[in-house]
């Protein structure tokens, strides 16, 4: 039984002296160290009889909390709950380097002699890497609240459980006002459900965009546009992330530019419909000179009494095909210059071309300018604004007519095609004989107020690469050589259902 005993003794022993963490015996009165083992004399960088000779103070920073009389408070502590005392310190060598340690006191009996052992671990990296946390946290708290743009997240149900501090600026209103309400709440009612749609069909990990009208505190609706990503499944998050910026000037500006840009369209077709005032009148003169002469040889028939019903029946009849004539030709300028807003809808290409014969042809003979067209006999369907895609292609026409004013009367040809690719987008092609491309970059032919001619403003082609642009379709231009001439090419994507 004695050889077990001191065994153990023996045992319990070496693990004091040679344990991988800091340990210290102390009274548990005077708080004197009795006993250290060599961890503590690495750490203090003391022998084990210098340790005995010096105070708790002696060993850190010797001012409060880390000094004698703070550490004294510990150990009593200890001693009178009989419970395990755990804090954190600081320690200091011999050489005067500290070191950030946590502390574990525990009142025990040692020979029959109630004692106080103490056992510490350095805690350098862990304060390192919490340090390091938390200048992480700092920085991301200074990037969110720095950033103008909005940030939240939202429960699965759309319920606001975080907001930065942005959302004063944006909407008028602190984030504690709004945290645990719901943002449908705040949203226009056509978007409540949209919006809800959304975010509950995202799936785990994945991200939309949404725009959505929300409602300022001053009253006024503003426009959002919105990056959400479900992170609902990440215990770090455990939301919906929402990242919105307010884009109300933006698109004010945006609807500002689309009307100006609409109404130079109309400007440009006005005047490209004026530039055919000789020949419009020309063809109008045919229908209503026909008109009179109709009206006229009914009127003599019967002031002299020699009709009968079905001369006079055919002869109105005749009048009225040349009054729908007129009118047709009226009608066309009417639509091709109309003022009216941005509309898409789905349209064939080929019957919109086909409705421009007419115009352009009025065009070509006053330049005596042969018209072919080469229609594709698919359905050639894109979603337009038809007026607009219209004045594209006329405009392109118009330039084709004009650049062969110069081309022998038996060379004076224009072509133009309408072709549906295999990926369903849609060609359209205007090809003159003219002399070809000026000697100038392809892509500065259709910048702003460049021409050709000696009195054009050079906004036909500008306003044509926009209204291509703003389709989401491609214009470009290519030079012939046999025949010469000049090639001007329209792509326009298909839509969903062509």
């Amino acid at each position: 039984m004695n050889a077990v005993s001191h065994l153990s003794r023996t045992n319990y022993q070496e693990v004091f002296v040679y344990a991988n963490d800091i340990m210290v015996i102390h009274d548990m009165d005077t708080g004197e160290i009795l006993e250290a083992n060599r961890k503590a004399c690495e750490m203090y960088g003391h022998t084990i009889e210098e340790l005995r000779g010096m105070s708790i103070g002696d060993l850190t920073r010797n001012h409060y909390p880390y000094d004698t009389e703070g550490g004294l408070a510990r150990v009593w502590e200890a001693r009178d709950s009989g419970d395990t005392v755990i804090f954190e310190w600081v320690i200091r060598n011999a050489a005067g380097r500290e070191t950030p340690v946590e502390v574990s006191l525990k009142r025990i009996t040692l020979n029959g002699i109630d004692r106080v052992i103490a056992m510490a671990r350095d805690i350098t990296e862990r304060k390192e890497a919490h340090a390091a946390l938390k200048e992480r946290e700092r920085y991301y708290r200074k990037l969110i609240e720095s950033s103008s743009d909005g940030i939240a997240i939202l429960s699965a149900d759309g319920v606001i459980r975080f907001l930065g501090p942005s959302i004063h600026s944006l909407l008028g209103v602190s984030a504690r006002v709004l945290v645990g309400r719901s943002v449908y709440a705040f949203i226009a009612p056509e978007n409540v459900e949209p919006v809800r749609d959304a975010l509950r069909s995202l799936a785990p990990g994945a991200s939309v965009n949404l725009g959505y009208r929300i409602r300022h505190r001053n009253g006024t609706w503003r426009i959002h546009e919105a990056r959400c990503r479900n992170l609902l499944d990440d215990p770090a998050v455990n939301g919906i992330l929402v990242n919105f910026r307010d884009i109300t000037e933006r698109v004010r500006a945006e609807e500002t530019a689309r009307a100006r840009e609409l109404e130079l369209s109309r400007i440009a077709r006005i005047s490209t419909t004026g530039e055919m005032a000789t020949a419009l009148a020309h063809e109008l003169n045919q229908p209503f000179f026909a008109i009179v002469n109709f009206v006229a040889g009914c009127r003599r028939r019967i002031q002299s009494g020699n009709f009968s019903a079905g001369d006079l029946l055919r002869a109105l009849e005749l009048a009225q095909h040349e009054a729908e004539r007129a009118g047709r030709i009226i009608n066309k300028v009417r639509e091709f210059t109309c003022n009216r807003t941005y509309q898409r809808q789905l349209i064939d290409v080929r019957t919109l071309v086909h409705d421009l014969a007419d115009l352009i042809a009025l065009r070509a003979r006053q330049n005596d300018v042969t018209v072919a067209y080469a229609l594709d006999d698919a359905p050639c369907e894109i979603e337009c604004d038809d007026v607009l895609i219209q004045q594209v292609v006329i405009n392109l026409a118009v330039n084709g007519i004009e650049a062969m004013a110069g081309s022998p009367l038996e060379r004076r040809e224009l072509h133009i095609s309408v072709a549906k690719r295999a990926n369903g987008n849609v060609q359209i092609t205007v090809a003159d004989t003219g002399p070809g491309l000026p000697r100038v970059s392809p892509d500065r032919i259709f910048a702003s107020f460049f021409s050709t001619k000696h009195a054009g403003l050079g906004l036909g082609l500008s306003l044509c690469h926009s209204i291509v642009d703003t389709h989401g379709g491609h214009l470009w231009v290519t030079s012939a050589e046999t025949p010469p001439g000049t090639r001007f090419h329209v792509m326009l994507p298909r839509t969903a259902g062509a």
